[in-house]
């Protein structure tokens, strides 16, 4: 992901991508190839901690669990089972268009461990080219090898652009213990920083889906924060030979930022995102657009505190022409005309030197919606 560059205008990052139907779903470029390493960590540390939920789709379970992330205000990775994917692609599109991040779990969950790197990358293009069946375009960041049997998958993951991921908590919700006991695992085990394992498939998966629906708010009153693994900025390209991603409307196909097209509404001379405005405050302030699917869209704004102080209570506010916020989250969302204010939400009011604060929404559009050309932090413009 790249940060808005000082002293120059900011560009949008909206993509729009296309296919037969007439609708896809794409993602930003990656910002850094994908390593062989096996991520189970949040790049943030201290009270975070990323979801990743395996096995699915699952007609019973995985509809309950978007709900409960919907709820709660929550992004979470999954980690999907080819063969489920092809029997139940709405779950897919469902997942995408909710704001979640997509992980390959091979083809039919078999053991890799003594696999050659042929048979490995065989069945994760299958696998991928399944699941852009039911997303064109769609972005796949990372790969999970299934009974973490890894042998060779890290590197051929990372030939194909996906970030292994492992996890550094698991509370054994494959053989359902109880609610009860979940929530107590959940809560005895957590560290922090961990990439926590569950499953929304592969059997009855509603006590996960319970267990979840109590820690999240319990969590955030803590002043712990959901976000997503590391490496996350290092994503399937759809670029590689073979890589049945690579159809024409793949986003990842471009290699430059798509804010350069002619047709970017950042290029307009008459863009006041080149007057800094106001005093500059201890803040840099990044915008991307996640997903763009023509009359709408999902974006993400990442405040870090540059200063040497915490940022306490905290309001955010910026403009967005054309666009209606339909949804927000990580934050207390309104709305007046093309000003948008965010403030701190009450579970998580600071920003601690360093350190950042994602936010999300989702939006619909009419016309152009530019990037916002400053962003004001408790009436501080940010870099």
């Amino acid at each position: 992901m790249a940060a808005f560059p000082r002293g120059s205008r900011l560009r949008s990052r909206l993509l729009a991508v296309l296919c037969a139907a007439g609708l896809a779903f794409g993602a930003a470029a990656p910002a850094q190839a994908a390593t062989a390493d096996i991520v189970t960590r949040t790049p943030q540390g201290g009270q975070t901690v990323a979801l990743t939920f395996d096995d699915g789709p699952n007609p019973q379970d995985t509809p309950a669990l978007l709900q409960v992330l919907r709820q709660h205000q929550v992004k979470a990775v999954f980690c999907l089972w080819g063969e489920h994917v092809r029997q139940y692609p709405d779950l897919v599109r469902q997942i995408v268009q909710q704001g979640h991040t997509l992980c390959n779990h091979s083809m039919r969950h078999s053991d890799m461990g003594n696999w050659s790197a042929n048979q490995i990358r065989a069945d994760l293009q299958e696998t991928n080219a399944a699941i852009r069946q039911a997303v064109p375009g769609a972005q796949i960041p990372y790969f999970r090898a299934p009974y973490g049997s890894w042998g060779q998958s890290p590197q051929v993951a990372a030939e194909l652009g996906m970030q292994p991921l492992g996890w550094a908590m698991d509370i054994g919700d494959w053989e359902p213990p109880g609610t009860f006991e979940l929530v107590q695992r959940l809560n005895q085990r957590r560290t922090p920083g961990a990439v926590i394992l569950m499953h929304d498939g592969g059997g009855d998966r509603s006590q996960t889906v319970q267990a979840v629906n109590q820690i999240i708010p319990q969590w955030k009153a803590q002043g712990w924060t959901f976000t997503l693994p590391d490496g996350s900025s290092g994503s399937d390209p759809g670029n590689n030979p073979g890589d049945p991603g690579n159809n024409p409307g793949d986003p990842g196909n471009n290699p430059g930022d798509p804010g350069n097209n002619p047709g970017d509404p950042g290029n307009n001379p008459g863009d006041p995102g080149n007057n800094p405005g106001g005093p500059s405050g201890p803040c840099d302030v990044d915008y991307t657009v996640v997903n763009d699917w023509g009359n709408g869209f999902q974006g993400a704004i990442y405040i870090r505190n540059t200063g040497s102080s915490p940022i306490n209570n905290w309001t955010l506010q910026f403009s967005l022409p054309n666009v209606t916020i339909s949804n927000g989250w990580n934050g207390d969302w309104t709305q007046s005309g093309s000003q948008i204010t965010v403030k701190a939400p009450s579970w998580n009011p600071t920003i601690q030197p360093g350190q950042r604060a994602e936010l999300g929404f989702v939006a619909n559009k009419s016309g152009n919606a530019s990037a916002p050309n400053q962003f004001t932090l408790n009436g501080n413009v940010c870099s």
